[in-house]
């Protein structure tokens, strides 16, 4: 009996729009791949429609030289060494004589990473840790991992960690142990995460640092009302997208005088079209927004689909979230420099910046 195994990009699809193939398993299957084989172009392209990937080419990994091809569906990628436990996960029979594997999201991680740029990788640990997948039939095209089926989340930056320590001689292991912290788990979208990147990664990744970001933590917040004779009190649990904390680095005589805290907090949440559309909705976002302004000490935005889809609008509202948190504007610059260094360090920031806009928020990825 043959097997393929599907891999990098290809690998990270399928596993967006998939439930969690290993739910439930307890130990790790060892899978050689001196047994991998490639498929035709069609068999490929069948795979592709089965899982409704969106995709045009299908990754496989190939033992050996004599096996690589490239095709109109079908790209290989070598791999000669054995990897650990764990980095095959059974997708059951395929057709025929065949089985089929897709390469763990640990693995599909330390692919990304290898293979793309920062952003790329960085977009794709946020996927494999999140909390959502891909639905073509859903409302946004997502829905949650935990709706009742035998699903869950496919992994955790610790299990990430874990199998990078074991597979350090990878190529690529040592880059995505590097880019591992900037991911953040618990991502509820592919927008969500986007916009978690866009507003947190440091400026050399293309991101604005305006603090150290959390997705979907929760808040308990004290509502009611006590007139005197009635007393109707309640805790509400609200769950914003995007908890962004930060140190003031501007107004620092406030903070030294106590008329403002050392560490500041800011709420961002995404209000997608296609989920808060309607008056019933927008009424419950609404009564949202009122709650989270109770929080002391914490600032409350919210990002529109119009607003994350054009950059200038985006960039003019992190802008006033920057400026709550009395945040420097990045890049900042440590070393002296003429006008016109100046004017092209800061054209380079600029456009790398659009660069991770256009990659993780413009762009509709296909994990």
């Amino acid at each position: 009996m043959g097997y393929f195994i599907v891999s990098h990009n290809a690998a990270l699809a399928l596993l967006a729009h998939i439930p969690n193939p290993r739910f439930g398993d307890s130990e790790p299957e060892v899978v050689s791949i001196a047994g991998a084989c490639a498929l035709s172009d069609q068999e490929a392209q069948e795979v592709i429609d089965r899982y409704d990937l969106g995709i045009e080419t299908l990754d496989l990994l190939v033992p050996s030289r004599a096996d690589r091809r490239r095709s109109k569906h079908v790209k290989t990628h070598l791999c000669t060494n054995e990897l650990p436990a764990g980095s095959f996960i059974s997708l059951g029979h395929w057709m025929g004589d065949l089985d089929a594997y897709v390469c763990s999201p640990e693995l599909a991680f330390l692919q990304a990473a290898h293979d793309g740029d920062a952003a790329e990788a960085i977009y794709a640990g946020y996927a494999m840790t999140s909390d959502y997948r891909l639905d073509n039939l859903a409302p946004g095209g997502v829905t949650s991992r935990d709706a009742g089926m035998r699903d869950g989340k496919l992994t955790t930056k610790e299990l990430i960690a874990a199998y990078l320590d074991r597979a350090s001689k990878v190529r690529g292991a040592a880059k995505a142990k590097a880019l591992l912290p900037y991911v953040e788990e618990g991502s509820r979208s592919p927008r969500e995460s986007g916009l978690c990147m866009f507003m947190s990664l440091p400026a050399h990744y293309g991101g604005l640092a305006l603090g150290k970001a959390e997705l979907n933590k929760k808040y308990f917040i004290r509502d009611g009302y006590n007139d005197g004779h009635n007393r109707k009190l309640r805790v509400l649990e609200r769950t914003p997208d995007i908890t962004l904390t930060a140190k003031a680095e501007v107004g620092l005589d406030k903070v030294r005088a106590g008329l403002l805290p050392e560490v500041l907090t800011a709420l961002v949440d995404y209000d997608s079209d296609a989920i808060h559309d309607g008056s019933d909705k927008i009424h419950k976002d609404a009564e949202r927004r009122n709650e989270l302004q109770m929080l002391n000490g914490v600032a409350y935005f919210t990002v529109t689909t119009d607003q994350a889809s054009d950059y200038e609008k985006l960039v003019r509202l992190c802008e006033r979230v920057r400026r709550k948190l009395h945040r420097n504007k990045r890049p900042i610059f440590n070393k002296s420099m003429s006008k016109e260094q100046r004017h092209l360090a800061l054209a380079h920031a600029e456009t790398k910046r659009f660069k991770l806009w256009q990659t993780v928020i413009e762009t509709r990825q296909h994990w």
